[in-house]
């Protein structure tokens, strides 16, 4: 548990530095259309997006609201895997094993 509780606040940690950094340093309109324009951009867009997903998709399986999970799922499109790391490290500073963690309370 500890193991994981020290990964998902490391991806915070680290998606937090990034967007400050991008923040700090770049033009997200001038960077963003650059990208998109190219073709490997287009690719690493579709691949997040599939990626929050599949994340979304395991949020919807381990909560037990459809607010909560709407919420999380709006938090996962706009703040991208910030999201994902502070959920995780929500899930597993609540869960008592692994299993909790992967499957929520209502299954484990």
């Amino acid at each position: 548990m500890t193991a994981i509780r020290i990964l998902a606040w490391f991806v915070v940690a680290a998606m937090v530095a990034a967007i400050g950094y991008a923040f700090a340093t770049g033009s997200f309109s001038e960077e963003g259309s650059t990208i998109i324009g190219l073709a490997w951009g287009k690719v690493t867009l579709i691949d997040l997006y599939l990626g929050f997903v599949m994340f979304g998709a395991w949020i919807a399986f381990r909560e037990k609201s459809i607010p909560v999970i709407a919420g999380w799922w709006v938090a996962l499109a706009v703040l991208g895997n910030l999201t994902a790391g502070i959920y995780l490290a929500v899930a597993a500073s609540r869960a008592n094993s692994v299993e909790e963690v992967l499957l929520g309370a209502k299954r484990a």
